[in-house]
């Protein structure tokens, strides 16, 4: 996964307080419920030192959520400027040990929120037809947005009770008008795309249509198109197996994209050149921000503490390096934290992989931009 989405929260001071709650309401005292766990992890925080604005500002988000009801977890992330982050998932961590349900430290605890959530492709799905598109685009974070794409109405259909030549002409203003509102929607789509750093696209509707837009979507999107039969621009049209292909295309996605990076890892590193296991030269890559891509399983915790400094390559497994770089102002972080900045700081992606799925010294590694130097 990108964490591009999380660069904001990294342009805050800090410290940072961290609180992971169990929200859930399936209970007909959950408000309740929701109340006392609350006012323990507030009491815990303000132990460890926050102070009364920051758990003021924490306290306002507690309970706002987008999904009403059910088993459902936040993760609210704050500073002295107010809250920076929030976050949902359908439960609190399995791995999360109790006393990780609060923390407060120079960088926010997010890693077990990564590992937790619901799959979050950023996506656009696009039902069209021949005279233009409905799109929802999902970012990897935030709100989901809709948008309307309205081409010609005129002339959209063929004429079949006319003349020959006559059935002809219209047959040719009829498709050029197809073409034209074609453009306009792969235009919408290939923009809407980009803007999100998508990693699918869901074609549906019109037949006809679709092959119009796909063959004018931009060059950089054409490639991640999945189309299907489902879904119509039709109000009275069911949404259910449209969405189901949704669901379907994202999770091939986020597998394909985990099977692709572990061959791509693998076969890098019988090559010995763009690819880095373990703790040190993974770190290393990091504070060179040449990691495309890290790999971190749930096994990697023989390392508990960096040393990191302002920027999110300055990252160690002690000080002496940062020291020797320069860096005047170093703080000591969760290994998951610091980490979890630095991927998002050099602009790399995530990948989570099951212990087993693949031989990872220590747990961790990465895929470089470009090779070792020989």
């Amino acid at each position: 996964m990108k964490l591009a989405f999380l660069q904001e929260i990294y342009r805050s001071p800090g410290p940072f307080a961290t609180v992971y709650l169990d929200t859930s309401a399936d209970a007909e005292d959950a408000g309740k419920a929701v109340g006392l766990r609350w006012r323990a992890a507030r009491e815990e925080l303000a132990g460890r030192g926050v102070d009364e604005a920051v758990l003021s500002s924490l306290e306002e988000r507690v309970g706002q959520h987008r999904q009403e009801t059910g088993r459902r977890a936040q993760v609210l992330v704050a500073d002295r400027t107010g809250v920076v982050f929030t976050g949902e998932m359908p439960g609190l961590p399995s791995e999360l040990a109790s006393d990780e349900h609060v923390s407060y430290g120079p960088l926010p605890h997010l890693m077990p929120y990564l590992q937790a959530r619901e799959p979050r492709l950023p996506h656009v799905v696009a039902v069209v037809d021949h005279v233009g598109a409905d799109l929802t685009v999902v970012p990897a974070e935030g709100e989901m947005s809709t948008r309307t794409v309205e081409g010609e109405d005129h002339p959209v259909h063929k004429a079949h009770s006319a003349p020959e030549e006559l059935q002809k002409h219209h047959q040719h203003a009829a498709e050029e008008t197809w073409k034209h509102n074609a453009v306009k929607s792969a235009d919408e789509i290939t923009r809407s795309a980009e803007k999100v750093s998508a990693e699918a696209i869901v074609l549906a509707g019109e037949v006809q249509q679709r092959k119009l837009v796909r063959e004018r979507l931009g060059k950089g999107v054409q490639d991640l198109v999945v189309e299907t039969d489902a879904g119509a621009r039709d109000r009275k049209a069911a949404v259910e197996p449209l969405e189901a292909k949704v669901d379907e295309a994202v999770g091939s996605a986020v597998s394909a994209r985990v099977d692709e990076v572990v061959g791509l890892f693998e076969q890098e590193r019988g090559r010995h050149s763009r690819a880095v296991e373990g703790w040190q030269p993974t770190v290393e890559a990091l504070q060179r921000e040449q990691v495309q891509v890290l790999l971190w399983s749930k096994s990697a915790h023989d390392v508990s503490d960096l040393s990191t400094g302002p920027r999110a390559s300055q990252v160690a497994l002690d000080e002496r390096p940062l020291r020797d770089m320069g860096v005047e102002e170093i703080s000591t972080a969760p290994a998951s934290a610091a980490l979890v900045r630095a991927v998002a700081g050099v602009d790399a992606e995530l990948v989570l992989v099951e212990p087993g799925s693949v031989e990872l010294t220590d747990g961790i590694g990465a895929v470089l931009r470009y090779p070792l130097a020989s």
